[in-house]
């Protein structure tokens, strides 16, 4: 993934993505990234295809379980 950052006046940052970080391609200068990412599954980022739902969804994220 790649991101250009730039400074202004008064230090304020502006980050624009020049990549798709799941596919790749390179984005034109004023093309709209949020479009193009939500045409992408959620496979291609790695997770679950949608309605599948992992057996282990509810487990503690930690071992050592809940903590009062």
């Amino acid at each position: 993934m790649s991101l250009r950052a730039r400074t202004y006046s008064r230090s304020r940052r502006f980050f624009t993505l020049t990549h798709c970080p799941l596919c790749g391609y390179e984005f034109d200068s004023d093309e709209s990234r949020p479009d193009h990412l939500a045409d992408h599954n959620p496979e291609d980022a790695g997770l679950n295809p949608l309605g599948k739902i992992d057996e282990d969804h509810d487990a503690p994220l930690f071992a050592g379980g809940r903590v009062d």
